[in-house]
């Protein structure tokens, strides 16, 4: 993927962040979103849109962060509809194949729900799919003493299979791959102080990060697999 220059990103504090909610509910939110959650997620957003601060590039449990990209427009189609907006973007390795990750902040389809989006593409022809949307309004979770967690019940789909089975999810990927998210009966997925801004380069957020890139590379093996299983290749296909 060619390199652009990047253009800086002014951040707010966290005093002023309630002054682009009513931006952020025409383009990235959904407008019944409530103030707290709405909050997080402009903190979030200004986190990933901010190219001066990068995800430390270096080996992690189940992948290499080969370079951060910064941010890019991506078109990603789902079955529910498109997505188009910026992401940022991640050359990662695993086993040995090069993906671009991407990590966005979107309205639903229905524009009733925000959803944070991991989008995966293997290849420079193949379009990137999504692999995770976490659904803030159910799995952002708002603790006491300021903190905030991010979590995933491991609800999956299988494009022109249907559903997948969150129990096969666990059993055969999660639990022997990636153990460290798993929290009773769901994902914790990150855990975040509500009381600073984050930035890619801080330690809870680059967790979190990694948890979130680890979890949509499992979540599309188990996608690979039953596709394969099923005679269906055509999401493995180069798009002319």
């Amino acid at each position: 993927m060619p390199r652009r220059k990047e253009v800086p990103f002014v951040r707010h504090s966290l005093a002023e962040l309630p002054t682009i909610f009513p931006e952020l509910k025409i383009k990235r939110i959904a407008k019944n979103l409530d103030d707290d959650k709405a909050l997080i997620m402009a903190n979030l957003y200004e986190c990933l849109m901010d190219v001066e601060h990068k995800l430390p590039k270096r080996k992690y449990k189940i992948f290499e962060m080969a370079e951060d990209l910064g941010v890019r427009k991506l078109q990603v189609g789902t079955p529910g509809g498109g997505y188009y907006g910026p992401y940022r973007l991640f050359h990662i390795k695993m086993n040995g194949v090069d993906q671009i990750v991407g990590i966005g902040v979107n309205r639903y389809v229905s524009k009733k729900r925000t959803v944070l989006c991991v989008s995966l593409q293997k290849g420079d022809n193949v379009k990137p799919h999504h692999s995770l949307q976490l659904a803030v309004d159910e799995y952002l979770r708002i603790d006491s003493k300021n903190t905030c967690r991010f979590m995933h019940r491991g609800n999956i789909g299988l494009g022109a299979i249907g559903s997948g089975k969150s129990s096969i999810l666990r059993e055969k990927y999660v639990e022997p791959l990636y153990p460290q998210i798993i929290s009773g009966k769901e994902y914790l997925l990150g855990e975040l102080k509500t009381d600073r801004l984050w930035y890619l380069n801080n330690r809870l957020v680059v967790k979190f990060v990694e948890n979130l890139i680890s979890y949509a590379l499992v979540r599309d093996m188990y996608r690979d697999d039953a596709n394969l299983a099923a005679g269906i290749t055509e999401r493995f296909k180069k798009n002319d």
